[in-house]
C-alpha cells in the first residue's frame, strides 16, 4: 500500500469528470433551445400577429395572399430549423441527465418540443405550399369549393401555428426551469461535510 500523497490524488476522478461535461452540455444544449425557440415565437408573432393583418387589409388580392404566402414559405424553413436544433437540444440534455432527467417537468419539457416541431413540420412541409398552390390557381377565400378547401387550409394553419407558439412559450420557459444549477456530486459534500470546531478548550 502506497501512503504517499500524491498530485493524482487531486485529480478528479471519471464520475466528477463526466458530471462536470454533462453540466456544461446541460447548459449549452438549454441556451440553444432558448434562442431557437425565441426565434420560432417571434417569427410567428411578427407575421401571424402583425404582418398578416395589416397585409390583408391593406393589399388587394391576389396581391396580399401571393405576399403573405411567399413570406410564410421563408420563414417556415426558419422554423423547420429551429425545429431542428430544440430537437438535437433536447436529445442531448437528455442524455447528460440520465437518471435526473425523469422528472415531470423534463418530461413536460419534451412533449412541448416534440409537438412543437410536429407543429412547424405540419404547417412547412404541408399547409403553407398547399396554400400557395391554391393561390397560384387563383383561388380565392370565398363561397366557392375551392375557395371554402383554401378558407379549411388557412384555418388549420392558424390552429397549427398557434398550438407550435404555446408548445414553444412552454419549451423556453421549462428549459429555464429544468437548468441543473449544480452537480450532485456538490450536492453529496455538502450534506456529508462537517464543519471543523473552533479553536480552544473543549468540554468532555
Amino acid at each position: 500500500m502506497n501512503d504517499v500523497f500524491t498530485e493524482a490524488d487531486l485529480a478528479p476522478d471519471p464520475q466528477e469528470k463526466w458530471a462536470h461535461i454533462a453540466s456544461i452540455v446541460d447548459r449549452v444544449a438549454a441556451l440553444v433551445a432558448v434562442l431557437a425557440g425565441g426565434v420560432y415565437i417571434g417569427g410567428m408573432v411578427a407575421l401571424g400577429a402583425c404582418a398578416a393583418p395589416a397585409v390583408f387589409a391593406l393589399a388587394p388580392a391576389p396581391f396580399s395572399g401571393n405576399a403573405m404566402g411567399a413570406a410564410f414559405a421563408r420563414f417556415d424553413k426558419i422554423a423547420l430549423g429551429a425545429a431542428l436544433c430544440v430537437l438535437a437540444a433536447e436529445v442531448a440534455r437528455t442524455v447528460a441527465a440520465r437518471r435526473r432527467g425523469r422528472t415531470i417537468l423534463s418530461r413536460l419539457r419534451r412533449s412541448c418540443t416534440l409537438f412543437m416541431a410536429v407543429s412547424a413540420a405540419y404547417v412547412g412541409l404541408s399547409l403553407t405550399p398547399r396554400i400557395n398552390d391554391l393561390h397560384r390557381q387563383g383561388v380565392r377565400r370565398d363561397g366557392t369549393p375551392q375557395g371554402q378547401v383554401l378558407e379549411l387550409v388557412h384555418q388549420r394553419a392558424e390552429l397549427f401555428g398557434k398550438i407550435g407558439t404555446g408548445m414553444a412559450l412552454g419549451l423556453v420557459a421549462l428549459t429555464i426551469f429544468t437548468i441543473q444549477p449544480r452537480r450532485p456530486d456538490d450536492e453529496e459534500d455538502d450534506e456529508e461535510a462537517v464543519a471543523p470546531l473552533p479553536p480552544g478548550p473543549r468540554d468532555g
